[in-house]
């Protein structure tokens, strides 16, 4: 958006902020507010002048004046009103933005505006895209008046009664969810809740006293937040990058708090001054990214005593790997101890080849795997040295550690920071410095606004691929239509830093598919939803044909199931009420025989007796037009709204021909799995490929160099985890840990080869 003019406003001028509440983008509604319900605040405005007519030819110009945008997940309007050439009103809405981040956005800005009499206004941290599109959509607004505000800072005198508020607001685990326990959270979900004290005028204290997510996640914003919020006197601080929804939680509550303590939130919403601070480093490595490739290689860097500088974008260890249960490796100790080393170096290596069709780079994948089983061995050295247990389960390829951050905290507290390896959080690196064709350095930027120069003789880039930028997910793979289950942080800084040193893609640059099914706009993860796609049940593609054997959703989910949805972009599964109550009183159990369920090897947590939430799961997505009901499968179908009925009514009767006989020729589904479709009512729930990131980005070498257009190393600069590319192809490979046995690896190895070269 063109950036416009903006002064003051007019000389005593009381304003009066009319704010609607909608749902939106990872954000509440105002507290005490129902979507859609409006909040008034009262801003009075400082003596600063009149308006000069040479600075705003329309100073005149009164009514109301609307303008819309794109914003994270749909449109963004905003509503300007205007009296006599003053922004006396604004208010925005987004009803397709999630609510628990961009909410903060369409409830703060608005506020903003009016009180600086301004539409450029700063953003909400967390928000980005909501709060881009309501800059633009305000801009709209405001060229449609023809109006130039004239800019205005103002004064909020707070009255507030003294003492001590609580307010509260789910996080990253919302009431019911059944996700959390599996991550460290409680079995049952609490939202959570802050303590504030406040004076007439101040914040005093901010305490989180309870808060339900993911431990290893809170840490950062229970230390953080509270602190900034009474230092800034503001609730538009930063959120913990990584953290957003946790950071988002403990701000809707303060929000809540200081509502009912009196206080006007227009006063406490300013955005904390950036630092104008320079720093500078000069180290002979600087490792970009603290997952699983960069913890490694700072193990390797630290064994070998190199001066070593670790940034780290978001306010946590270990990136998306603190949330992997385990890792791959082959001939580790653990296994030879567990006497599952039958698997060799050479076999696996065939195997994985012979999986891609030689896709894969060949001397790439056999160097991983010649030092993976090291890998496993020297992580587990230093963890049975802690409280941690490490790898508490090793099978022929799998090595179980379960899920967490503290399998990160323990290497870094216990040996990386006393050993004198330097760790930088909440520290995002914006570019590589070249010399040349040469990478000898990098420059980044702390949260609070602190430049960072690095100089380095190497630098290794592991910022774990681009599966939370949907811009780069379209531009790559054709559509974003896919539900991110791993982190958003993952934004693709790595690669595109990398690109623009010269560095070259991977010809198999792929999403990471999971084997569940989700949904763009309801969080199926959360609940038993995401296990609809395991039963068999009928799966049709957008134009309502069938497309894909059901059965590999289960079998080989990861391959022909995943990449066949992925192919349609998304898909309806079809099934009827009866099977429905089955799986909501017995899971899988209902709709699946024993035999079948044992012979399919499911995880546990698949065929858990009973799928309790499943009616309150459907209900919402009934209502949320992501399922359909009908009493008739003819009805279904107009339910759902295919263009072409004809082709959906003919699957259906293909389809019944398969459940009658048994025999599927143009699928070959086994008929076990063809759960019936003899009796109505029916539903039909739209799913989509559900994502854990993405992986092969920078094309490597063997010693996890990036190359350049002509294969050709570039000097000074390494690249390991998914932001890397040759170790896999497409689809994905089958089994259990690939991805973060590569990501351990890989920085082991890159690390090595740069131990090597300076000696």
């Amino acid at each position: 958006m063109a950036r416009r003019n903006t002064r003051g406003i007019a000389a005593g001028m009381a304003l009066s902020l009319v704010l609607t509440s909608a749902g939106c983008g990872n954000g509440s509604v105002a507290p005490g507010s129902e979507p859609g319900s409006e909040t008034t605040v009262s801003i009075a405005a400082e003596e600063t002048g009149d308006v000069k007519e040479s600075e705003s030819h329309e100073a005149g110009v009164s009514g109301t004046f609307e303008g819309s945008a794109q914003g994270f997940q749909g449109e963004v309007r905003v509503t300007l009103t205007l009296e006599n050439g003053v922004l006396v009103a604004a208010s925005a809405e987004g009803e397709e933005e999630t609510p628990d981040i961009g909410g903060r956005a369409l409830e703060l800005m608005p506020q903003a505006m009016v009180a600086a009499n301004s539409v450029e206004v700063d953003t909400i941290s967390g928000a980005t895209l909501t709060s881009n599109g309501i800059l633009e959509a305000a801009g709209a607004a405001l060229d449609d008046s023809g109006a130039v505000l004239v800019r205005q800072e103002v004064s909020v005198v707070q009255n507030m009664k003294p003492g001590t508020y609580t307010g509260e607001a789910y996080g990253k685990w919302k009431e019911g969810t059944i996700e959390g326990e599996r991550f460290g959270s409680p079995a049952v979900i609490r939202p959570t809740k802050v303590e504030v004290t406040v004076d007439e005028t101040s914040i005093l204290k901010v305490k989180v006293v309870d808060c339900s997510d993911t431990p290893g996640f809170v840490e950062a914003c229970t230390e953080r937040i509270p602190a900034d919020i009474v230092e800034h006197q503001s609730i538009a601080v930063d959120a913990v990058t990584g953290a957003t929804l946790t950071s988002q939680a403990i701000l809707n509550g303060v929000s809540q708090a200081l509502t009912e303590a009196g206080a006007d939130l227009a006063g406490f919403s300013r955005t904390a001054a950036k630092s104008s601070e320079k720093e500078e480093y000069h180290v002979q490595l600087v490792i970009v990214g603290a997952g699983a490739a960069g913890t490694m290689a700072a193990i390797e860097a630290m064994e070998a005593g190199i001066d070593t500088l670790v940034l780290e974008k978001c306010g946590k260890l270990g990136g998306t790997s603190s949330c992997s249960t385990g890792f791959a490796a082959i001939q580790s100790e653990q296994q030879k101890a567990a006497g599952t080393d039958e698997y060799t170096v050479d076999s696996a290596f065939r195997e994985l080849m012979d999986f891609c069709k030689w896709r894969a780079n060949a001397p790439l994948v056999y160097n991983i795997l010649s030092h993976s089983g090291d890998t496993a061995d020297k992580l587990q050295s230093y963890w049975q040295q802690t409280d941690n247990p490490g790898i508490v389960k090793a099978g022929v390829t799998a090595h179980d550690t379960g899920k967490g951050i503290d399998k990160f905290d323990v290497l870094y507290e216990g040996f990386l920071v006393p050993s004198g390896i330097n760790v930088m959080l909440e520290t995002t690196a914006k570019s590589l410095i070249m010399d040349g064709s040469k990478v000898v350095g990098v420059e980044a930027k702390k949260q609070d606004g602190t430049s960072v120069t690095v100089y380095a003789d190497n630098v290794l880039i592991c910022t774990g691929g681009f599966g939370g930028n949907d811009e780069m997910l379209k531009e790559y793979f054709g559509h974003n239509n896919f539900y991110l289950n791993g982190l958003s942080s993952n934004v693709g800084d790595g690669i595109n830093m990398c690109l623009e040193a010269g560095a070259a893609l991977s010809d198999e640059l792929a999403p990471h598919l999971a084997e569940f099914c989700s949904n763009k706009n309801m969080d199926f993860y959360a609940g038993y939803m995401k296990f609809m796609n395991q039963a068999g049940f009928l799966a049709l593609d957008p134009s309502g044909q069938r497309f894909v054997n059901e059965e590999f959703f289960v079998t080989q989910a990861l391959s022909y199931g995943a990449s066949a949805l992925r192919r349609v972009g998304f898909a309806y599964l079809i099934f009827t009420q009866d099977q429905l109550d089955a799986m909501v009183e017995k899971g899988l159990w209902g709709v699946l025989s024993e035999e079948t369920i044992d012979s399919l090897k499911l995880r546990s947590r698949i065929i858990v007796p009973s799928y309790y939430t499943l009616n309150d799961e459907m209900e919402a997505a009934l209502e949320a037009g992501e399922a359909w009901k009908a009493d008739t499968l003819e009805g279904l179908g107009e339910a759902i709204g295919f263009t072409d009925q004809e082709i959906y009514k003919k699957s259906i009767a293909d389809y019944r021909q398969v459940l009658e006989t048994g025999e599927d020729p143009l699928f070959g589904k086994r008929r076990d799995m063809m759960p019936d479709l003899d009796q109505g009512p029916y539903y039909a729930v739209k799913v989509i490929s559900a994502i854990d990131g993405t992986y092969n980005g920078i094309r490597v070498n063997e010693n996890m160099q990036a190359l350049n257009q002509e294969y050709q190393p570039i000097e000074g600069l390494y690249v390991a985890g998914q932001d890397s590319g040759g170790y896999f192809s497409y689809p994905y490979y089958e089994g259990v840990g690939w991805t973060q046995g590569y990501a351990w690896t890989s920085g082991a190895v890159a690390a090595k080869h740069i131990i090597e070269e300076m000696k």
